[in-house]
């Protein structure tokens, strides 16, 4: 893959470079080698369109739930806490309904996705599909709204590119078949923006983006300082290109604080380190051991010095698309296609140069710009941190393409053949040697050993605390919770299973090493297979899952 990156580079630099030099250059020849303006039947469009569509949802759902195997921690913790929200209103500790999840304590989550949850669990209960479902719908809509803006703001040939490109994204696929809850805040944000968009010539799509864009404060904490820097830009923007009047900037206001303020004061009282605010309707809560304030360029010892490391960073894990953690990105296919920025950086001269009339044109060059102060102001961006920049590079990938198309006659032949390589290959590594990688990223065997003694006869349950790494006891614990489907009232405390044991009682998350392990007691293990040492091999029997065992006496 390595040469074929390589080839397909060079290539599209060489298309890109060329398409701008059509377009300014007057030498003679250059109107020969031009295309007009591309046009297709509505027919072919639609069949065009219907292919797209289909192999986008069947790209997301074939083996949806089972790769990538296992269960990533902090899925399974939001999935927990939707659970205990389905059964009692609360989280999994108990707080009534709260704005912002506890999660690990130090750092917490974001709550909408569990939320999102909540229905398909109380339908179908607890699993790796229901959970995972939110996310999957999510980015589908964001498809859709993709499709739809750019069909909106810049006609149908680029709609179709961008969908094209979107539907065979590296990055899009991915983060679609898991459940991370930051994932959701690029989906809404781009509902939001599509609706944003519609709502110049009518109120009532601007109320329902800003609808949207307060729930986005819901998807992920730096929303905070995201959100409201792209709705001052755009109302900034839409007042002084006369798009919108004061009074739809004040009405829009309004709703966003409506369904924000909630979550901004959730921010605001951790900040000042205020007690917690409890509601008929929610929580307002007060997190005492947060450090989540040191992801924050504003808060870091040195800002300028901080400041270069994130741009620095930033470029790496967009421009450069250098390996990122292997659940965001396969390694050689990057976010995008190694091949796509040059598409990516021709679309943006051509949004400057031709486009900067259009009211969607700013929007997504707006949009683009708060993904590049996400990825300044936030220390060491990985692509979770700064996943709401990846739409409006998909949107200036497609019209990068839309303009090489323009510019020069068939090259749409080769730009398609190239992406289409790309994405058979990355389709074909992403369901054999990258799902065997995430089954042990996200411990599906060990999952699998806590799973099988779910139901064990046994007065205790011993589980190692070193499943992830040495004294990973919150990791072994909430994929225990995960794969229990334990009660939230039988965690806290509050009831006791068939034999009057509480949670606490029964189970025991410690590392086996120091533990007293007795023969006599009646207790099942879960433990690494270095723990085997401790056990004598005449006393219990062993059951292999990959790296982990369940331990039971003869």
């Amino acid at each position: 893959m390595t040469i074929l990156n390589n080839i397909f580079l060079y290539a599209a630099i060489a298309v890109c470079v060329l398409a701008l030099a059509l377009n300014i250059t007057k030498f003679s020849g250059a109107k020969a080698l031009t295309e007009r303006t591309p046009e297709m039947k509505n027919e072919i469009y639609n069949i065009l369109i219907g292919v797209i569509a289909a192999a986008a949802v069947f790209i997301r759902i074939y083996k949806f739930g089972s790769v990538p195997g296992g269960m990533n921690q902090d899925g399974a913790m939001a999935a927990v806490d939707a659970k205990a929200l389905a059964d009692y209103a609360t989280d999994r500790f108990g707080m009534w309904l709260p704005v912002h999840l506890t999660a690990w304590g130090y750092g917490q989550m974001s709550a909408l996705l569990s939320y999102l949850m909540v229905p398909f669990i109380k339908i179908g209960g607890l699993s790796v599909f229901t959970a995972r479902l939110p996310q999957l719908l999510a980015s589908l809509a964001g498809l859709v709204c993709l499709y739809l803006f750019i069909r909106d703001a810049f006609g149908k040939i680029p709609a179709l590119i961008a969908a094209a490109f979107a539907a065979i994204n590296p990055w899009h696929i991915l983060q679609s078949r898991w459940a991370l809850d930051c994932n959701l805040y690029p989906q809404f944000f781009m509902m939001g923006i599509y609706f944003l968009h519609k709502g110049i010539n009518r109120r009532l799509h601007l109320i329902i983006s800003m609808i949207i864009f307060g729930l986005c404060m819901y998807c992920y904490g730096i929303s905070i300082y995201t959100m409201p820097v792209f709705l001052l830009a755009a109302c900034v923007y839409l007042l002084a290109a006369k798009r919108i009047k004061i009074k739809d900037a004040v009405i829009a206001l309004v709703v966003y604080l409506l369904v924000a303020w909630p979550f901004i004061t959730t921010m605001a009282i951790n900040f000042l380190k205020l007690d917690s605010i409890k509601t008929p309707f929610f929580t307002i809560p007060y997190f005492p051991d947060s450090v989540r304030s040191n992801d924050i360029l504003f808060f870091s010892d040195n800002i300028g010095q901080q400041l270069i490391s994130n741009f620095k960073q930033m470029m790496n894990v967009t421009l450069l698309q250098r390996p990122d953690l292997p659940w965001n990105a396969i390694d050689k296919f990057g976010t995008m296609y190694l091949f796509s920025m040059p598409f990516v950086i021709t679309g943006i001269i051509a949004l400057v140069k031709d486009y900067r009339k259009n009211a969607g044109a700013i929007l997504a060059l707006i949009f683009l710009l708060t993904g590049m102060w996400c990825g300044l102001t936030t220390n060491g961006v990985n692509i979770n941190r700064i996943n709401i920049i990846y739409y409006p590079i998909i949107i200036m990938a497609g019209i990068g393409i839309y303009f090489v198309v323009k510019q020069i006659k068939y090259s749409h032949f080769p730009i398609a053949a190239a992406y289409i390589t790309a994405f058979a290959i990355f389709a074909v590594t992403y369901f054999t040697s990258y799902a065997d990688t995430m089954d042990v990223y996200f411990m599906k065997d060990f999952q699998e050993a806590v799973e099988s003694v779910k139901d064990a006869d046994a007065d205790k349950i011993y589980i190692t605390a070193d499943s992830q790494y040495e004294g990973s006891r919150n990791v072994s614990e909430i994929l225990t919770l995960f794969r229990h489907k334990t009660d939230a009232e039988y965690y806290q405390g509050k009831k006791t299973d068939a034999d009057g044991r509480t949670f606490d009682e029964k189970y025991v998350f410690q590392s086996i090493k120091d533990i007293d392990i007795d023969s006599n007691e009646d207790a099942v293990y879960v433990v690494t297979a270095d723990d085997l040492r401790y056990f004598d091999g005449s006393e219990y029997n062993f059951e292999s899952f990959g790296n982990y065992y369940t331990v039971k006496r003869k």
